[in-house]
């Protein structure tokens, strides 16, 4: 469904993102992984937010403590790139972020709000930008990707961990 360049200019990995996205519309895209999350997020009882699927797995809160720093994270990279910005930019550990999480006082609750205000957010950073923008290539742990591409990795990133909590919690 998607450009044909999106899937050309972008790293292999992120195809499986991509291909988990319905719409070529990123604004849409990042409109409807988040009330995705949202409506699967909301519906997890207290009871049920610090479980795991087995031993060394994260929890229901972890996982979405994850999606909201992988969204800062792609969300500042993609910030950088749409400002034509060709710094290198490094990679990160997602265990080794989570691990660091572990003394945080919070719930569930407070992460899904902290989500929900984050991708309005990026929405609204995405919404003005030029295709120009969208299109700069950046680098960022080794690898080349656009403005464009880290918008749908994203959404495709959000709807892959909705599915993992759907499946398996």
């Amino acid at each position: 469904m998607h450009h044909p360049s999106l899937y050309q200019s972008s790293p292999q990995y992120c195809h499986y993102y991509f291909d988990l996205v319905t719409t070529d519309n990123l604004i849409l895209a990042l409109q409807e992984s988040k009330q995705q999350c949202i409506d699967l997020f909301s519906g997890v009882s207290p009871e049920r937010e610090d479980s795991a699927y087995a031993p060394g797995k994260w929890t229901v809160k972890e996982v979405l403590r994850h999606i909201v720093e992988t969204d800062r994270i792609l969300s500042y990279r993609a910030l950088r790139f749409s400002r034509l910005d060709a710094s290198p930019l490094s990679g990160f550990d997602e265990n080794a972020y989570i691990h660091q999480t572990q003394d945080m006082q919070y719930n569930l609750q407070a992460v899904l709000k902290e989500f929900e205000c984050l991708r309005d957010s990026i929405i609204e950073m995405y919404r003005p930008m030029t295709d120009t923008m969208l299109e700069f290539k950046g680098t960022a742990n080794g690898l080349q990707y656009s403005a464009l591409a880290l918008g749908f990795m994203m959404a495709g990133h959000t709807l892959h961990h909705c599915n993992v909590v759907q499946e398996r919690y």
